[in-house]
């Protein structure tokens, strides 16, 4: 679990993806931790962006103003979701809104340049029926009382949830050959546990589902499961004996 002084309530799921005795420091100071008191050891509080609270900022704010790759017309790109692009979401060399587009456009969300607004076209039917419109996955206003930021907290644990067990372990594997050893104890705070969820949830969006049809990550679905019960045949058959099934933390997938 994560340090409660750390956190307004329960949080952040796949602790173990995240935490590390590392010894690096925080590579931008704006990025701390939420108490009202600060803690001997542990970074000044997050200074609140006020404009975050504006639900037209999702629409307006600013993005791909820095070395970040990220555009707000048409679906993700390869360059989005290389690894170099998603490591500096965990070195916070990006915003928190240009993290959330990301992640938008990878759940099927679309930009109407004419309208000036997000639309649900082709977003995954189980995540859009709980999000018609896009929700804030980080936390962007960086104020981190109950009423502000349930919605964003919520938001996440529903994203983390949809990823299966087997993809929990993506950011060591995919970004530690460019240095990501996890974050010191010490130094988890909200905005950087959201922004490692998100980052995970992106590398999984690049492996298992970018590219392919929903009709084809159905079948993909429907094959592994196949797959999975006989391999459990052929096990019993071998030993004679019944094959406990594994147990694993359910999954909530987006499609």
């Amino acid at each position: 679990g994560f340090p409660s002084a750390l956190f307004s309530e329960k949080q952040e799921a796949s602790s173990e993806s995240i935490t590390s005795t590392s010894s690096s420091s925080p590579r931008n100071k704006e990025d701390c931790g939420c108490d009202e008191q600060q803690k001997p050891g542990l970074p000044p509080p997050l200074t609140p962006v006020m404009e975050a609270l504006d639900p037209k900022y999702k629409c307006t704010g600013p993005i791909g103003q820095g070395s970040f790759v990220v555009s707000r017309t048409g679906g993700p790109t390869r360059e989005e979701l290389s690894n170099e692009n998603l490591y500096k979401i965990l070195m916070i060399e990006c915003t928190d809104l240009e993290v959330n587009t990301v992640v938008w456009k990878c759940l099927g969300y679309r930009f109407d340049e004419e309208k000036q607004e997000w639309t649900a076209a082709e977003v995954f039917p189980n995540w859009k029926e709980k999000y018609p419109s896009p929700p804030d996955l980080i936390g962007m206003a960086r104020i981190y009382s109950k009423e502000v930021d349930q919605p964003s907290l919520r938001a996440n644990q529903s994203l983390v949830r949809s990823v299966p067990v087997d993809n929990k372990q993506s950011l060591k594997t995919h970004l530690k050959p460019l240095g990501f050893t996890g974050y010191k104890y010490a130094e988890l705070t909200p905005n950087k546990t959201r922004r490692a969820q998100c980052a995970n949830w992106l590398l999984y969006y690049r492996e298992e589902l970018f590219g392919y049809s929903l009709e084809e990550l159905k079948e993909r679905r429907r094959m592994k499961k196949e797959a999975e019960e006989a391999e459990k045949r052929r096990l019993e058959q071998e030993t004679g004996k019944p094959v406990e099934d594994e147990w694993k933390p359910p999954v909530k997938e987006v499609f």
